[in-house]
């Protein structure tokens, strides 16, 4: 970039001595030419009159390499910074809490992965070297015009803190609503992203139009917004060309009114107008910078967040679960909603204990703070008598498996999507656990067996053969702990079917915890516990609390009455 600032001083330092000889024939003003090509003095004109070419175009192919050099050097260090931040961000997204995660849109995050990295590999790429290769020109060709007049040099260059303040002023509008835009952009990514989630629910509901609009509304704040910073970006160069003006006709000027030779005037004058370029160039791509700067503050709000699940230095690794997982006096809540409320009980090992009640009761919440998605705001979770706040995440979550009430499903194969808590595991291993979870049959009858693509998650298979899938993954974990939550509610009866069938040959001498709506899946479980409210009002099996006659018994009656009523009971 050094070789560019010099070349391009080179050319402005040489184009008086060059036009006053091509003019008048004599040699007396090309003294600055001499340090390029110190033999020119002895050469006839002739001579000179076709080597002044090669000179400048020597300049210009050295010139012409230099930027060669920049620009793929720069290319490559501005998909460098795309690639590092890329990988950070998703690095940094895979360990934020779902609880963090679930307050942000997820096409506003998108968002943050394509138009604000490109916005910082677009800076890295062009604003970096341009502030670099432009601010050594200007400081070259300021060096070239203070050799050739500094009185005249120095007029000019008045012009330059006079720009200062209006263009100060300007870029701080054109950073503000540059954050509005890239805000309202985000906002529009997560729009349609939820838009494509819920299609069905928007063509049922003929809401179409309505869902039309509002993206409408959206499209428009952002197009206001968008051009409000585009006016603010327009009224730099603007302002750069009238000061160039009034530089170039003040060196004019002051010229006229002093006795400056024609080939130091000419040079000058080349000077000038080469040094508000390199001046404009800075202003443009300065804009690159701001929209990289607002660009990147979105990024390093991800990348910064505070996890609210923080290891202890030196916090020890839980080994596979042996005696029980205990939750003492355990309290949590939702801003100001109570979730749970002193709550304690025990999953002990090789028992299948169940949580159920209506719906708020916490029985997820539960499954998120086993799993270190968050901390008790009271209370503590043991762990064979190990405080689970104290040891490393990994280790706890290393330990369970969980299935969820919608199949997480990736898009790759079968195969793939079975290994996923098991990576290393052998074929044989697979199909084994499939077939435990009733999988294996149908798996086989797929077009290439286990080698065949799902799709996003997994639309290509049935919702009971979803989650049969969900099972054999978790069976194959060889998690000490199984976390069911709720993982037959979304189904059919058919596919529940299928799915309790997996179920039934998959828990027994298994350590479980299930959460579950619909009360006759868990009838066999060891020991019941029903929430209300955060709290456990009762529990037991499911004979002694029949037996009772409290809560759990008239939700069994309900379910039981009514088929309807009991897919909506929780």
């Amino acid at each position: 970039m050094a070789v560019l600032g010099l070349t391009t001083a080179a050319y402005a330092y040489l184009m008086g001595p060059v036009l006053r000889f091509l003019i008048s024939g004599a040699k007396e003003g090309m003294a600055g030419a001499i340090g390029f090509w110190p033999s020119l003095p002895r050469l006839g004109g002739s001579d000179v009159l076709w080597r002044l070419p090669l000179l400048i175009v020597g300049i210009g192919a050295l010139k012409g390499l230099a930027y060669l050099g920049q620009f793929y050097g720069m290319g490559v260090f501005g998909q460098r910074v795309a690639a590092d931040l890329r990988r950070d961000l998703f690095a940094r997204l895979c360990r934020l809490s779902p609880v963090q995660l679930s307050k942000s849109l997820t096409g506003d995050l998108l968002s943050r992965f394509s138009s604000d990295v490109a916005a910082v590999e677009l800076a890295a790429t062009y604003a970096v070297a341009s502030y670099v290769r432009d601010g050594l020109q200007v400081l070259f060709l300021v060096g070239v015009a203070l050799v050739i007049d500094w009185r005249i040099t120095l007029a000019v260059l008045v012009m330059v803190p006079l720009a200062a303040s209006p263009v100060s002023r300007i870029t701080q509008a054109f950073l503000r609503r540059s954050q509005e835009a890239q805000r309202l952009a985000g906002q529009i990514a997560g729009q349609v992203k939820e838009a494509l989630g819920s299609m069905r629910a928007i063509q049922a509901f003929n809401v179409e139009d309505a869902a039309l609009r509002h993206f409408q509304d959206e499209q428009t704040r952002y197009r206001v917004s968008v051009t409000r910073a585009a006016w603010a970006r327009s009224a730099i160069p603007g302002l750069m060309e009238v000061l160039a003006a009034v530089a170039i006709t003040g060196t004019l000027g002051y010229a006229a009114s002093q006795s400056v030779p024609p080939e130091h005037l000419v040079s000058l004058i080349a000077a000038v107008v080469l040094i508000y370029q390199p001046i404009k160039d800075l202003g443009r791509v300065g804009q690159f910078g701001i929209q990289a700067a607002v660009s990147g503050s979105r990024i390093f709000e991800v990348l910064d967040a505070t996890d609210p699940v923080l290891e202890a230095k030196g916090a020890p690794e839980l080994g596979p679960l042996r005696e029980a997982i205990t939750l003492e006096d355990v309290s949590y809540s939702y801003g100001e909603r109570p979730a749970l409320v002193d709550l304690s009980f025990s999953i002990p090992v090789g028992k299948i204990t169940a949580l159920v009640g209506p719906s708020g009761g916490g029985k997820s919440t539960v499954i998120s703070l086993l799993l270190g998605f968050d901390r008790p705001r009271e209370g503590s979770i043991r762990f064979d008598g190990v405080d689970l706040g104290r040891a490393t995440v990994d280790s706890a979550r290393k330990n369970f498996a969980l299935v969820t009430q919608e199949p997480l499903l990736f898009s790759g194969s079968v195969l793939e999507n079975i290994r996923v808590g098991r990576p290393s595991a052998s074929l044989q291993a697979v199909k084994e656990a499939a077939r435990i979870a009733d999988a294996d049959d149908f798996v086989r009858a797929l077009p290439r067996g286990y080698e065949t693509r799902i799709g996003e998650r997994g639309v290509t298979l049935s919702g009971g053969q979803r989650q049969r899938i969900c099972i054999a993954r978790a069976i194959l974990s060889e998690a000490p702990v199984l976390l069911l939550d709720e993982a037959t509610s979304s189904l059919d009866p058919s596919s529940e079917h299928e799915v309790q069938q997996a179920l039934s040959a998959a828990l027994p001498g298994r350590t479980a915890l299930i959460i579950a709506h619909r009360l006759w899946t868990v009838s066999n479980a060891d020991c019941i516990h029903v929430l209300e409210r955060g709290r456990i009002v009762e529990r037991g099996t499911h004979t002694e609390l029949l037996q009772a006659g409290g809560l759990y018994a008239r939700l069994w009656t309900l379910q039981q009455a009514s088929p309807a009523t009991r897919s909506r009971v929780a």
